[in-house]
């Protein structure tokens, strides 16, 4: 007889209610037939416990044991289920006395809180073992209660589904599948999880960092937490210009994910490289800086400009492309031995009251202390590369975007910076950025690529 054929015998015969010939075709005919198939197709190995919580359906246990084929396995059912069915599924799986423990518990009253002081009393057995535990079948009152205790302690959570016919109350064979079931605990690490990534790439990493840690205290495998906690903390420092901190939490970093075995994101990688530029930089002295990194840290600002001006934050992006121009001004006039602190200007002076003049109309004597502006007037007097080729008229324009800064609430006005004022800024900016780079012989692109930080994905 064809297995169509034996299950329409078998449906008819419990629907007749003679459960003794049904049950007898069942698993002479029909049940060798389910588990053949049930097992080619459903397989979740590699478990040093099975816990099953256990009621009078035999044949799923049977399906479950062979196929997750667990080291051990603790059952926990009713007396009812210890007297009349544990042999059977001894006896179909062929499990060892060795590989078993069961604990009963009365069936009359039994709550939630028997179920998890069993399963508690057992913990030390699955301390630090793989552990996964069904939630098929039992009395209901047991299957929850395990689930909620399985789902606690972080084991892993199993079930075999199947189409249930409601006119008998059971699962049509053939019809079984495995199916491993989320740890409602880690559904909520999830969420979390969702949120600190979201709020990650938003540049948002304190709050982040929030997220991170209390998540590490819920979730059973905190390995990828805990690195993009330290992910966190590093952009934190790197995000504050906090070279050094960042660089000793990317240390770390490399550290753990080498010690988790999960690998890094090559970008992240490329971050690396350069913070260890960034958090080895004596700051306190830039003349004893050299050309190369520098420019690290001109294009750092930059980059930080960019992350600001991505979340909207415009007055913020533009008061760091402004001291983007003045760190390059400042950079190159230090290599003519001019310090914008306490300048030396004895030479150029003339040269810099005539153009100011031809710039402003009025005459003016020379600072005391060069700022962004003034910068840009020695550095064209001195016919330096940044300026080359730029004329008076390209200096009177600069000028002019500079303004949008200092007219800002950042700087001495009380008007927000907009999305437009950032935008010509970041037109002079990248002008100067490309000067510097092409005379370096460097990537522009390939150089900003290694200051952009990461997103997660979800």
């Amino acid at each position: 007889m064809e297995f169509d054929e034996l299950r329409n015998k078998w449906l008819e015969l419990v629907r007749l209610t003679k459960l003794d010939e049904a049950d007898s075709i069942y698993w002479n005919d029909i049940f060798p037939v389910v588990e053949k198939r049930f097992l080619e197709q459903n397989k979740i190995q590699g478990y040093d416990w099975l816990i099953l919580p256990s009621g009078l359906e035999v044949s799923y246990y049977i399906l479950l044991i062979k196929a997750i084929n667990p080291k051990n396995i603790y059952f926990l059912g009713t007396k009812e289920f210890k007297e009349h069915f544990l042999d059977k599924i001894i006896a179909k799986t062929g499990i060892k006395p060795s590989q078993y423990i069961i604990d009963t518990l009365d069936y009359n009253e039994m709550d939630v809180a028997d179920v998890y002081n069993k399963i508690r009393e057992r913990l030390d057995l699955f301390y630090n073992k793989k552990v996964i535990l069904d939630l098929t079948r039992g009395k209901r009152i047991m299957s929850v209660g395990a689930g909620i205790v399985g789902a606690f302690f972080g084991f892993d959570l199993v079930y075999i589904d199947e189409d249930w016919l409601d006119d008998i109350k059971r699962g049509m064979p053939g019809t079984e599948k495995l199916v491993p079931s989320k740890n409602p605990f880690d559904v909520f690490g999830d969420l979390e999880g969702q949120e600190a990534r979201e709020l990650f790439n938003n540049y948002n990493y304190g709050a982040a960092l929030f997220f991170y840690k209390r998540l590490k205290e819920k979730v059973a495998d905190f390995r990828k937490i805990e690195i993009e906690e330290i992910m966190s903390e590093a952009y934190l420092h790197w995000n504050s210009f906090n070279f050094k901190a960042a660089f000793s939490k990317f240390e770390l970093l490399i550290r753990k994910s080498s010690q988790y075995n999960i690998k890094l994101d090559s970008r992240l990688l490329n971050n690396f490289e350069v913070i260890k530029i960034l958090g080895s930089l004596d700051t306190g002295n830039p003349e004893k800086i050299d050309d190369i990194s520098n420019l690290h840290i001109i294009i750092d600002l930059y980059a930080n400009s960019l992350r600001k001006a991505e979340i909207h934050s415009f007055d913020d992006a533009l008061s760091r492309l402004y001291r983007v121009l003045e760190l390059i001004s400042q950079y190159r006039l230090r290599s003519y031995g001019i310090e914008t602190s306490r300048p030396e200007l004895k030479n150029i002076t003339e040269d810099y009251k005539k153009i100011v003049k031809d710039i402003y109309g009025i005459e003016k004597d020379t600072p005391l202390e060069i700022g962004l502006k003034d910068g840009y007037i020695f550095l064209y007097i001195l016919k330096d590369y940044i300026v080359e080729n730029d004329t008076l008229d390209d200096l009177r324009k600069m000028f002019g975007v500079i303004r949008t800064r200092d007219t800002s609430i950042i700087a001495h006005g009380l008007q927000l910076a907009g999305e437009n004022a950032f935008k010509s800024m970041d037109v002079l900016a990248k002008k100067y950025i490309n000067r510097l780079c092409i005379k370096l012989g460097i990537s522009f692109e390939n150089i900003l690529k290694q200051h952009t930080f990461i997103k997660l994905s979800f």
